[in-house]
């Protein structure tokens, strides 16, 4: 959770007189009692991880709130839905960060009060003075300005209301690149029966519990996944009514074991009115879909969820300790630990800044003719000292075949290489590395458009950008959440590549194995091994699977090591 958000609570507590004027009523808790946790998990049960993927409120007019939510919240339009009683448009954040919020539109005939909703939705803004005249000019309400408070660090804080009255909280951001949705309010007639349904039932994890005088008391949750926005429980306390009971929202709640999640809330007395199964909308296009609800009646979507990133790079080398050697001393990286697969020897490397993924030396032992000099991929490093690290790549033995040079159209300094297999190394300046770190790794792909559909439709990475180099290549920078970035490259300059069956893999980590192993056989791609425990004694208590891509390039399924704490 950003540290905006900790100022923030200590600032609510200070605008107590201003917020009075502004946020309207509200209503006490209940005296119900909190509902049952289920029984932990089995010793040897992976956890059950759980986050927020999107937030839904409904909307009286679809297009007027696409608007407001558009061009005065800086929101893109990413895709319409038909649902079986609802239209949905989903909305992601301008910088692209947490959860994506989803406007209903009911078409079911069923009369719905969206002016009550007791909740809230907070973006955390770079310029909170721009998004509140955004948002006023596109139709929205600014019922506080946001105004700096010293006493807190002068962070910024405003409120506004929606065309449907859905109060909107904006926070200033240093760290946001223009804004992004931070939190999810929904109100709650029990806050501490609420907290312990979604902590110990659904897998929330309590970050704070704030009590705002006279205004509400509220439980903020996050996820053990990272990337997502916090889910905020309120319940308003100044004494004016509110109404909790089935309002026209939803949590849309990515689960590793669905049935799991379903299973846990009718053990704790929670209603289940579908069960996970294939969905018969078509929209869906048969994804698996489960529905619950909390005590106040908010529903609860359940998905499948296999959010992951890429764990480590591995290449296939002809010499491993001549290679070893060469990224050492030529790339600054560091040996963490050498392991004997079936049919490989393996040393993985780790950058000397420790950051981002892993790269892994492979030198095969099956006898099988591979040919290590075609790799048409790269890997991509951020430098402190572009000049002294073509030096140095020069003298552990490599090629510099671009000096390191200012691109002027970039901004940065960029140089280009090879290893001692071949293998392109870009080496790109960085004044945010303290010596250099793995930044991405690129793989050869025939069919761009289609490879960038499955990395990215099907397993879940974030398309960053599409850059054409011309005369080069095409390229696709993908993002899991957290490592090296994935690149995905079809090189257009004439000469011939080879992108089948290239030595090379990913360590792809999800949290939730089987669920990605799925996705990749839903994709029509080839599952090898399905993910299973271990049998290699070097990795006792793992999940391993394989899998391979449309140009065979090989992916090793790993559980991400995300836990609850």
């Amino acid at each position: 959770m950003p540290a905006a958000i900790c100022l923030k609570t200590l600032l609510l507590g200070l605008l107590i007189l201003l917020l009075n004027g502004c946020l309207g009523g509200g209503g006490g808790g209940s005296d119900d009692n909190a509902s049952t946790p289920p029984a932990p998990p089995p010793a040897n049960e992976p956890a059950n991880l759980t986050f927020m993927s999107a937030a839904g409120i409904g909307v009286s007019d679809l297009d007027a709130a696409v608007t407001l939510y558009t061009q005065g919240m800086g929101m893109r339009e990413l895709e319409r839905l038909t649902r079986d009683n609802r239209t949905e448009v989903i909305l992601e954040s301008a910088d692209a960060r947490g959860s994506k919020v989803i406007l209903m539109d009911f078409t079911d005939g069923i009369g719905r009060n969206f002016q009550q909703n007791p909740g809230k939705l907070v973006f955390y803004a770079k310029d909170p003075n721009q998004f509140a005249s955004d948002f006023s000019a596109a139709g929205g309400r600014i019922t506080v300005p946001p105004a700096a408070q010293p006493s807190v660090g002068n962070v910024v804080v405003g409120f506004g209301r929606d065309l449907d009255n859905n109060l909107i909280e904006i926070v200033g951001e240093p760290t946001a690149t223009e804004s992004f949705f931070g939190a999810f309010g929904i109100g709650v007639s029990n806050v501490d029966a609420a907290r312990d349904f979604y902590v110990e039932v659904l897998g929330f994890e309590e970050s704070q519990f704030l009590q705002i005088p006279g205004q509400y008391d509220e439980y903020i949750l996050t996820s053990p996944v990272p990337g997502s926005s916090a889910v905020v429980l309120m319940n308003w306390t100044n004494g004016s009514v509110r109404n909790y009971t089935d309002n026209p929202v939803k949590l849309q709640l990515d689960v590793a074991y669905p049935e799991r999640l379903t299973e846990s809330v009718r053990d704790s007395g929670g209603d289940v009115s579908r069960d996970p199964a294939a969905s018969e909308e078509a929209d869906l296009e048969g994804a698996l879909l489960g529905y619950a609800s909390d005590a106040d009646g908010t529903l609860l979507e359940i998905r499948q969820g296999i959010r992951g990133y890429l764990g480590a790079a591995g290449i296939g080398v002809e010499d491993l300790e001549a290679a070893v050697s060469f990224y050492r001393a030529g790339l600054g990286m560091q040996e963490v630990t050498r392991r004997s697969r079936a049919d490989r020897e393996e040393v993985v490397m780790r950058s000397a800044d420790e950051r981002g993924s892993d790269v892994v030396l492979m030198a095969f032992t099956d006898g099988v003719s591979r040919n290590y000099q075609q790799n048409p991929g790269k890997l991509v490093f951020y430098v402190k000292d572009p000049d002294q690290y073509a030096l140095d790549i020069i003298a552990a033995g490599g090629r510099v075949t671009v000096p390191p040079a200012f691109q002027a159209g970039l901004g940065v300094t960029v140089g280009f290489g090879r290893d001692l297999d071949n293998n392109l190394i870009e080496f790109v300046g960085s004044a945010d590395a303290l010596q250099s770190y793995f930044g991405a790794f690129g793989i050869g792909v025939s069919d761009l458009q289609a490879a960038r559909d499955f990395y990215v439709e099907d397993l879940g990475f974030r398309e960053l950008v599409y850059l054409p180099i011309p005369f080069q290549y095409n390229e696709y920078i993908l993002q899991g959440q957290g490592g090296s970035a994935l690149v995905l490259m079809n090189w257009t300059h004439g000469a011939t590549r080879n992108y089948t069956d290239n030595p090379v893999k990913l360590e792809v980590r999800s949290m939730s194995p089987e669920g990605i192993a799925q996705a990749i056989s839903d994709a029509g791609e080839r599952v090898t091994e399905m993910p299973a425990a271990a049998t290699d004694s070097d990795r006792e208590g793992e999940t391993v699977g394989y899998a391979k891509d449309a140009d065979g390039t090989l992916i090793e399924i790993l559980r991400a090591p995300w836990q609850k704490k």
